[in-house]
């Protein structure tokens, strides 16, 4: 093999362990690992935490007393950002955040008006969150979405550079191991700026194991650099249903309580980032609008988890309280 060829061959190599970066894409920044050593935040002004204490129901500790992620789904909810934030620092805890705003979101006409308006609350986040750091999971789905074009990944790649530049740890959210296969996922993030990333989030909302997402995770993780990547164990305690079905689907069960010593392969937290017992909407069966949390569903969730001990499973179900 002559010298030229060998040149080649070795950068061919170099590319392939840098997860196939191709023309114009940016070197990949160095992992600074938010997650080492955190304390993950208990939000007190979740909406579970508050069903709790006006109906004096104890049984939703597992939920309400265990860290989640904040979403942020317009400029309507950026004041009350504030009180998190203030909470994460008298706690001395890690804030895990939740962008989900995206023009044209899940792919149905919702989320910003457009570009610009977009790009504007981008701004806006990053003028709320100040100088505390945070670890945004940012725009569940819109990666892998039908709806995914050059002009997102545009804007999502702008997104993660202006939260990157002013110190946050960015997880673009990739969506989960029973959607799109790892060569096409691994190739949209890095269209849409998973190199500026810290790295990308699996399973958000959804019920899949998480033993499958780690896997499928890795084979992601390999295509774009060896990022990390953070799982949302939330709703996913028992085996994913079948036919792909999301909707509040059932059975279903809390999976095991977040972490940020997972030990497992490139994976920097397990996470709660749905709020368990918030409606994914209505599902044609009268059930709650998508974000409203269902006491029914937290108990569903609460009974149901393998984890808990049987006396927290056993309040749950033999709660009186309303749970409408």
């Amino acid at each position: 093999m002559g010298v030229p060829l060998l040149a080649g061959a070795l950068a061919a190599a170099l590319l392939a362990t840098l997860g196939g970066c191709g023309e114009g894409d940016e070197a990949y920044a160095p992992l600074r690992h938010p997650f080492r050593g955190a304390r993950l935040l208990v939000d007190t002004d979740s909406p579970a935490a508050h069903w709790r204490r006006d109906h004096d129901a104890a049984w939703l500790d597992p939920i309400a007393g265990t860290p989640q992620a904040r979403w942020l789904t317009g400029p309507a909810e950026l004041p009350d950002l504030a009180e998190v934030l203030a909470a994460a620092r008298s706690q001395g805890a890690l804030p895990v955040v939740v962008i989900y705003h995206v023009p044209n979101l899940d792919c149905a006409g919702g989320g910003a008006r457009d570009a610009t308006a977009y790009a504007r609350f981008i701004d806006q986040v990053v003028d709320a969150l100040g100088d505390q750091r945070a670890a945004v999971i940012l725009e569940p789905d819109a990666v892998v979405a039908e709806c995914f074009t050059d002009a997102r990944a545009e804007l999502l790649s702008r997104a993660v550079r202006v939260l990157a530049d002013a110190g946050h740890h960015v997880y673009l959210d990739a969506g989960h191991p029973r959607w799109r296969g790892p060569q096409e996922t691994a190739e949209r993030l890095r269209r849409a700026g998973v190199a500026r990333a810290e790295g990308f989030s699996v399973n958000v909302s959804n019920r899949q194991s998480t033993a499958d997402s780690h896997r499928w995770g890795l084979a992601v993780s390999d295509l774009v650099g060896g990022r990390e990547m953070v799982i949302d164990t939330s709703r996913n305690g028992l085996p994913a249903p079948p036919d792909d079905r999301w909707c509040n689907a059932t059975p279903q069960a809390l999976g095991v309580p977040p972490t940020t010593d997972p030990r497992l392969e490139r994976v920097a937290a397990l996470l709660w980032v749905k709020s368990p017992g918030e409606s994914d909407g209505p599902c044609g069966r009268g059930e709650p609008a998508a974000g409203v949390f269902s006491p029914a569903q937290a108990r569903a969730l609460i009974a149901a988890a393998p984890w808990l001990p049987a006396a927290a499973r056993r309040a749950a179900r033999t709660a009186t309280a309303p749970l409408t």
